[in-house]
């Protein structure tokens, strides 16, 4: 499906006369099978996670400010990401979290489009969470994320030392996580539009 929808978007761009999209995105493997948490408590886990880093996600054009609500539903988790976006205007994207075998390992359901699959690889519930999401776009080819979240920034300091060292020892390429910019005036001014 997302090899498809790649296929798609090149085609698309190429016959509109519009620039051709940069697929540097697209990585070569498959998708890591990341030990996760064990027993993942959904009701601990819920409320607002800061996202402190990341790897840069082109289908994400804001990342700015950026927060992720979490709250258990009878499907699932509803997950909303939050975030300035380069207008400097308020974003927000839903998604539906499904859990899988593991209660650690969900589909990321895009309205009602499965795009990919998130674990949580690490949390202690109250400071850090270290999450990993991917999508295998060809059986040779991946697309893949890791982030680091806090409940506070003040605690993103510990919070990105842990994950970094967590998605390492299960061979992550840490040196593609970024920081996620939280600029004060930025964000205090977007959430009060």
């Amino acid at each position: 499906m997302m090899f498809l929808v790649v296929v798609m978007v090149a085609v698309v761009s190429s016959v509109a006369g519009l620039p051709a999209p940069d697929l540097s995105y697209i990585r070569n493997g498959t998708c890591l099978q990341m030990s996760t948490h064990p027993t993942l408590n959904y009701e601990k886990f819920s409320g607002v996670w800061m996202e402190v880093a990341s790897r840069p996600n082109i289908f994400r054009s804001a990342r700015q400010c950026v927060t992720v609500h979490l709250s258990p539903s009878q499907g699932g988790v509803e997950s909303v990401t939050s975030a300035v976006n380069a207008e400097g205007l308020p974003s927000e994207v839903p998604t539906l979290l499904t859990p899988q075998d593991d209660p650690s390992v969900f589909t990321v359901l895009y309205h009602g489009i499965a795009t990919g699959k998130l674990s949580v690889v690490d949390t202690d519930y109250t400071t850090m969470a270290c999450v990993y999401q991917c999508q295998q776009a060809t059986p040779t080819q991946k697309v893949e994320w890791a982030y680091v979240y806090s409940r506070d920034l003040k605690e993103a300091a510990p919070a990105n030392k842990r994950c970094r060292k967590v998605f390492k020892s299960q061979g992550f390429d840490v040196e593609s996580i970024m920081s996620s910019p939280h600029p004060a005036e930025t964000c205090n001014t977007a959430v009060a539009e």
